[in-house]
């Protein structure tokens, strides 16, 4: 049988994990949250630079001034983080469907750029259309990836929240068998301090907590035992002196034989107030051990 205080460490070492590991699991998540939310925005934002590398191709061909320099602006924030998010900081190895459309996309991005260069540098607007074509389908992708990268952020989340709820369950059960544990413990501080009272004799007439008061009740018994012992004490001493005094009295032969008899039934008393005495002794040494508890 596990004692009280074996199930009181038990239940406060494992709440304490439970709860160091539900800490960690909700630092784990909110760390998470924000890479995540880094990877959607960049990918997020490789939309927004196709579009904006279509617009400016068409304003370059146009003729208007700065086009050139935001095109390749964008065509090389584009190429940067397209590389990030395929082969550098913000690659997702555990997803294989955003890491097949994140191919799809460079493949077509390789394509699209081809396009777009060469028609910079030979003037031609014959391949616009053809440009127009790969520049959407790119922006698909994207979207795709996008949308993927938003359904594995879900997954993620939605996992780790299970396991956070998982966790709260438990901490709830230990708190409730804790609750149990502690409501046990008070019926039994309860029915010793009543125990105490009864083997005492005397109301509760000073303040403190269950153990305090059971304390006092063992002191009082403890005072009662005590006060026994002297009595015992002292009719063993009244007992030899009788004791004596019915060996002085050995006169007449007629008196010897009712005297001895006597004498052997106070022996015995003496021999039995001695054993008390002793037994009582022995049960003051406990009880000045149970009313002085070492907590």
């Amino acid at each position: 049988m596990i004692s009280i205080a074996t199930k009181v460490k038990l239940i406060t070492m494992v709440l304490s994990i439970t709860i160091v590991f539900n800490i960690l699991v909700t630092y784990y998540l909110v760390q998470d949250e924000k890479a995540d939310a880094q990877i959607i925005n960049i990918a997020g934002k490789q939309r927004m630079l196709t579009q904006k590398m279509i617009a400016e191709f068409y304003r370059l061909n146009s003729g208007e001034t700065g086009a050139r320099e935001a095109f390749f602006k964008a065509q090389k924030e584009f190429s940067t983080n397209l590389h990030r998010l395929r082969l550098g900081d913000l690659r997702l190895d555990e997803n294989d469907d955003v890491s097949m459309l994140l191919i799809k996309v460079e493949k077509e991005w390789k394509s699209f750029e081809k396009l777009m260069l060469n028609g910079l540098d030979n003037n031609d607007n014959a391949n616009l259309n053809e440009i127009y074509i790969k520049g959407n389908l790119t922006l698909e992708l994207m979207e795709k990836a996008v949308l993927a990268y938003e359904l594995h952020a879900t997954k993620k989340r939605d996992f780790i929240n299970q396991i956070q709820l998982v966790l709260g369950l438990f901490a709830l059960f230990v708190i409730i068998y804790m609750g149990t544990v502690s409501l046990g413990i008070h019926t039994q501080l309860s029915k010793f301090l009543k125990h105490s009272e009864d083997i005492s004799g005397r109301e509760s007439g000073t303040k403190g907590s269950e153990l305090d008061l059971a304390c006092a009740h063992i002191q009082y018994f403890l005072e009662d035992v005590e006060s026994a012992i002297d009595s015992a004490t002292l009719a063993v001493q009244q007992s030899e002196k009788a004791s004596l005094q019915l060996s002085m009295a050995k006169q007449s032969p007629e008196s010897i034989k009712y005297l001895d008899k006597s004498e052997d039934i106070v022996i015995e008393a003496n021999e039995e107030l001695y054993k008390t005495s002793i037994l009582l002794k022995k049960l003051k040494t406990k009880l000045q051990d149970a009313a002085h508890p070492s907590f």
